[in-house]
C-alpha cells in the first residue's frame, strides 16, 4: 500500500493518534477514504476519456491508411469500380 510497510505504517498512525487525537481519528480516517475514493474515480475517468481519445486517433489512422487509393481496402476498390461503371454508361448513352 503506497510502498509503505508495517513499521512505517505503525510510526505514522502512532503520529495521527498524536496529532488528531483517538477521538477524531475515526472520523479523520472516513474522511481521508472518501478523499481516496473520489481521487481514484476522478483517476480512472481521466484514464478512460484518455484510452478513448486514443481510440479515436488509432482509428482515424486505420482509416486514412485503408482510403489510400492502391491500398487494400476493399470498399474503397468497390466503390472505385462503381464510379467507373456509372460515368462508362453516362458516356455510352450521351455518345
Amino acid at each position: 500500500m503506497f510502498g509503505i510497510g508495517g513499521v512505517e505504517f505503525l510510526i505514522i498512525l502512532a503520529v495521527a493518534i498524536v496529532v488528531i487525537g483517538p477521538k477524531d481519528l475515526p472520523r479523520t480516517f472516513y474522511k481521508a477514504g472518501k478523499v481516496i475514493r473520489k481521487i481514484k474515480v476522478v483517476t480512472a475517468d481521466i484514464q478512460k476519456s484518455i484510452e478513448g481519445v486514443m481510440m479515436e486517433g488509432e482509428l482515424d489512422e486505420i482509416a486514412r491508411e485503408a482510403n489510400k487509393p492502391g491500398g487494400e481496402n476493399m470498399q474503397f476498390e468497390i466503390d472505385k469500380q462503381i464510379k467507373a461503371e456509372v460515368k462508362s454508361k453516362k458516356n455510352d448513352s450521351t455518345g
